[in-house]
């Protein structure tokens, strides 16, 4: 009967400790939360962009005809609401966009009326510099 040796075991345990930190190391990455997030709304018609203003890193989600302003971490992913058209009853978002256009960023919402002749309810070209202030 071969003899207990503890270094391979010792060797092994250590490997897989390892590789478990280093996943969740990968998991936890905020490049990771914003590529699960795109998953999750990219079939419901929603999009995360990600762009530099002013200097600054920033991201957002564009979804149902409201814009978020995205903040990632290790630890969360929050999102603050920066954009959205005026409410309107039975309206629904018809058309959406987020690009990137010189030094500014872009984004366009239109809301449609449900029912025959429904026309545009809100919306709008929203421009910004910094992400923080729109026109």
């Amino acid at each position: 009967m071969a003899a207990f040796r503890p270094l391979p075991a010792l060797a092994l345990a250590g490997g897989l400790v390892l590789a478990l930190i280093t996943a969740r190391h990968i998991w936890n990455s905020p490049a990771w939360r914003l590529e699960r997030l795109q998953q999750k709304v990219a079939p419901k018609g929603g999009r995360v962009f990600q762009t530099t203003l002013s200097g600054e890193e920033l991201a957002f989600l564009l979804q149902d005809c409201k814009l978020y302003k995205l903040e990632v971490t290790r630890r969360s992913l929050r999102r603050e609401l920066v954009l959205k058209p005026d409410f309107y009853p039975f309206a629904f978002c018809f058309e959406q966009s987020i690009e990137r256009k010189g030094d500014r960023l872009e984004v366009f919402l239109l809301m449609q009326a449900l029912g025959a002749g429904g026309g545009n309810q809100g919306g709008g070209t929203y421009r910004s510099t910094d992400g923080r202030k729109w026109q």
